[in-house]
């Protein structure tokens, strides 16, 4: 058996309706784990459900939920029954904005979403993942928290940063049970998300993003995602505290 076979083990991926979180669902079933597909969306998280069902029947499982309310997160984790893999992806912004001009309601928003539900769903499943003493965390973080860009917004970048400080400390209280936990930064990806924004943008092009990255374009999310079944794998088991950045080198440009 190879040590990166998931088989038996049950995994939450939140924000996997499409993009990045999507591709690691995949990625996850592939090497034989039972997902729980998780978005707000309920009829897009039905629709990739259905489509993942043909490839790996009985091993996929949906789930619609707001993950800010605390029902929606109970609903989750009964969706899952146990947990012993979570890949907090869910997050990200609505609104370039700065410190000036930023609200304090987008401020505490963007914490929310991206730092505060991952921290409230580490704390549900961290219990049973010591008890059993196995369990894999990674948390989706961003290259904001590494190096600044423009166009984005500022309690976003705050709460990616926060991210890693977090995980780094959540690794080291847990390392004794068998649980680890690491960031993975991605940068500059292409997802509907992005073509989304960047439709609604009159100054950026996937062109002009993808000049501003030494290997001259832009990641794809099958590039994120292939890394996770390995640190959420046996043969992950000393990857703890880490911060991966894939992000074509443009951390370093």
């Amino acid at each position: 058996m190879s040590r990166t076979d998931l088989t038996g083990r049950t995994a939450i991926v939140t924000g996997s309706r499409r993009g990045i979180g999507a591709a690691i669902v995949r990625e996850l079933l592939d090497h034989g784990a039972t997902v729980v597909v998780c978005g707000r969306g309920e009829a897009g998280v039905a629709d990739l459900v259905e489509t993942l069902d043909t490839t790996a029947p009985g091993r996929v499982r949906g789930c619609a939920a707001d993950l800010t309310t605390a029902h929606g997160r109970e609903h989750l984790l009964e969706t899952a029954a146990t947990v012993d893999i979570l890949v907090n992806n869910a997050g990200g912004f609505t609104r370039v904005v700065d410190t000036v001009s930023s609200t304090l309601g987008e401020w505490n928003d963007q914490l929310a979403v991206n730092l505060t539900v991952p921290f409230l769903l580490c704390q549900a499943v961290l219990p049973a993942m010591i008890e059993q003493g196995w369990g894999r965390i990674v948390n989706i973080g961003s290259i904001v928290a590494s190096a600044p860009q423009l166009g984005n917004a500022i309690g976003y970048v705050a709460a990616k940063a926060g991210l890693v400080g977090f995980t780094r400390q959540l690794a080291a209280e847990v390392a004794h049970a068998g649980v680890t936990a690491n960031v993975v930064n991605p940068g500059t990806i292409a997802t509907e998300h992005l073509r989304d924004y960047l439709a609604a943008s009159d100054q950026m092009t996937e062109q002009s993003l993808a000049g501003r990255i030494p290997v001259g374009r832009l990641g794809r999310p099958a590039e994120i995602a292939g890394v996770v079944p390995y640190l959420v794998s046996d043969a992950g088991a000393f990857i703890t505290g880490a911060v991966l950045d894939i992000n074509g080198g443009a951390i370093h440009a």
